[in-house]
């Protein structure tokens, strides 16, 4: 399944205005060097961390993996960080008279009662793109880490803007050859909407000569975020963002042995009682056949009278032939056009209830991706837009390209409502003719898609995701958090025998999308652990990064499932509750666009906030086996080529 997504950081916006020839390589040298930095290493102990953003030659990161940067104290969290940053003003980069001009954004307190603290910097109001600090404080005080990264020497004013909102969003839309027309809602001065969902805002742009007063555009219609020159429409960077009622729907997939049988569900929870279409508060969902991305009335599913959103199940299995079963049942016939009218609303109604499941799951404990976390309610402007069989009817009655075997899910920043789009699926000899959106595996990980890009978020609140291994990280979590919840429910099974938990099962007829079932372990010597040449057999590791690939190359679904069994091993060590806790806490304490190591540390760190250090043994066990060791390196999310090590630290 693919996704589109925001992802952007100091570092990765530096990495565009470097390939622009706006910043020159001498921008990345670091002139505190041998000095405070490392003088600070030293005083943290040998698991301390300080490290230095090469794109701005501000603090990256400061953190310890053995303990909290200071004691505890009774102080106000932001009075904790402000004296550490001007204690540490010569590591932070900043000087006194900046550290006081940062502005905060968020403090968002999570369910362990950590304090998320965000602090964006302005030029005459304005944002800088991507600038900042993120500082966490436990709630007894202790100041657990500072992400960045900020920058120095800002001017005073930005200028004047020669290009208006609507002429950027044009220039954004060229860009990616888009054919968008979605037309302006509301312009203030620094802001506008459009009829599309979309946002343009100004912002203040870092480059090397100088900051840029640009516009900050989101398309949701194109599935971009880009950034655009205010004096002369320049397009200087661009991110993809490509995861009293009742129905009746399962909870897994059409014919599934344990959730494959339609009963009723109660969708008062997200519904009002007046609801006269699937619009409530955590989703609107509608069949998006002609795959415009506006909810068309046709494309709506209204009420039954006396049974509501109940709508039965049309099984295609006989009318097709294999791969399809009683166990695996499929949804139309490709060879008929329009076939997949039988089941529009009922897939509609199923995908709804998938979204209010999904987003309770999430909100409970010990996740909790609450509203102040930045989860998906209209009451704060973002509820999913869910959008069934999305593009059913492009070629004349079938999807056409652009529009089957996939799904995926656009997510902006929060505040703005997030895009779910599920596709159907044509029948090969291993693929059913199924829809994506009956199958839990595939919404829930698209739906997960939008957690990670909400919480592991620069100081400006956007999503940092950008480079090789963050991405595979970000296609890791959406297998995992889907997974584990559907073996936590009894739903799928984890047995003894190695390979039985996979990703697709019910589209690809008991086969996995990846190239191994997430819970293979190293070693293992189960046919669906195989492997393959480059990366050998049984589980992987992170030494097998890059070769995972049939390809032989990175790639971030492939390279994602390192990642993905390291967490199934944590599962297996820790339990499910208490890894699910800590891998999502461990997402909030993450700096900026990670590797597979910093959030590895962030795990360890998060133990120390939510466990008082009791998992410490056990999660380096776990990563140390998979070759993320105490002496395991990186040059950062990019690279490709880390190497491994399978020891732990001395005790």
């Amino acid at each position: 399944m693919s996704s589109r997504h925001v992802r952007r950081g100091a570092a990765a916006v530096a990495g565009v205005l470097l390939a622009a020839g706006l910043l020159s390589p001498g921008a990345h040298a670091d002139p505190r060097s041998g000095s405070a930095a490392d003088a600070l290493r030293t005083s943290l102990g040998a698991q301390g961390i300080v490290e230095i953003d090469p794109a701005t030659a501000t603090v990256r990161r400061i953190a310890r993996r053995d303990g909290f940067l200071t004691g505890p104290s009774p102080l106000a969290p932001e009075r904790i960080v402000r004296a550490y940053l001007v204690r540490h003003r010569s590591v932070i980069g900043l000087d006194e008279s900046e550290i006081a001009a940062l502005v905060l954004r968020k403090d968002y307190v999570d369910i362990a009662g950590t304090h998320h603290l965000s602090f964006v910097q302005k030029v005459a109001g304005i944002e800088v793109l991507g600038a900042g600090i993120v500082a966490h404080v436990a709630r007894d005080g202790h100041l657990i880490a500072i992400n960045g990264a900020p920058v120095a020497g800002l001017p005073a004013t930005a200028g004047h803007a020669r290009v208006d909102a609507s002429a950027a969003r044009r220039a954004a839309v060229r860009d990616v050859s888009g054919d968008s027309a979605a037309t302006l809602r509301t312009n203030a001065a620094e802001t506008a909407t459009f009829s599309d969902g979309g946002r343009v805002r100004q912002v203040v742009f870092p480059a090397v000569t100088g900051p840029r007063l640009a516009w900050e555009v989101i398309t949701m219609d194109e599935g971009y975020l880009s950034v655009v020159d205010a004096a002369d429409g320049t397009v200087l960077s661009r991110r993809s963002l490509k995861g009293e009622h009742h129905a009746t729907t399962w909870e897994n997939y059409p014919g599934a042995p344990v959730g494959g049988r339609q009963h009723p569900v109660d969708l008062s929870r997200w519904l009002p009682g007046s609801a006269t279409k699937l619009d409530g508060n955590v989703a609107h969902a509608y069949s998006d056949v002609n795959g415009d991305d506006v909810a068309q009335a046709a494309e709506e599913v209204l009420p039954r009278p006396g049974t509501s959103f109940a709508y039965g199940f049309t099984d295609f299995s006989a009318e097709v032939g294999a791969p399809c079963s009683a166990q695996r049942q499929c949804s139309w016939n490709p060879a008929v056009p329009f076939s997949w009218q039988s089941n529009r609303e009922q897939n509609t109604a199923q995908l709804f209830a998938y979204v209010g499941t999904w987003h309770d799951h999430l909100a409970a404990a010990p996740i909790g991706f609450t509203r102040a976390a930045g989860n998906f309610e209209a009451r704060d402007g973002d509820a999913v837009r869910a959008e069934s069989m999305d593009g059913a009817d492009t070629a004349a009655g079938l999807p056409d390209g652009d529009h089957d075997n996939n799904a995926n899910m656009t997510t902006p920043p929060d505040g703005m409502s997030p895009k779910l789009q599920m596709y159907l699926f044509t029948s090969s000899a291993s693929v059913l003719a199924g829809n994506s959106g009956d199958a839990a595996d595939i919404v829930y990980h698209e739906l997960t898609h939008g957690l990670s890009d909400r919480l592991v978020v620069d100081a400006t609140g956007n999503s940092t995701l950008n480079s090789p291994q963050a991405g595979a990280m970000y296609e890791a979590w959406s297998d995992w958090y889907g997974l584990s919840y559907l073996v936590d429910t009894g739903l799928e099974q984890d047995d003894p025998a190695d390979g039985d938990v996979r990703e697709g099962d019910y589209i690809l007829n008991g086969r996995s999308v990846r190239s191994e079932a997430i819970d293979c372990p190293v070693g293992s010597t189960a046919s669906i652990c195989a492997g393959n040449p480059a990366a050998g057999t049984g589980g992987y590791t992170y030494g097998d990064y890059g070769k995972i690939s049939s390809r032989n190359a990175p790639e971030i679904h492939a390279d994602g499932e390192i990642w993905a069994q390291t967490l199934w091993d944590l599962r297996r060590a820790l339990g499910s509750r208490t890894s699910l806790s800590l891998v999502t806490r461990a997402m909030e304490l993450a700096p900026a666009d990670p590797s597979f190591l910093d959030m590895r540390d962030a795990i360890l760190l998060a133990d120390r906030v939510a466990g008082n250090g009791r998992a410490q043994d056990g999660i380096w066990q776990v990563f140390a086996a998979r070759g993320m060791g105490v002496a395991a390196s990186t040059d950062g999310s990019a690279d490709v080529t880390p190497t491994e090590d399978f020891t732990v630290p001395r005790s």
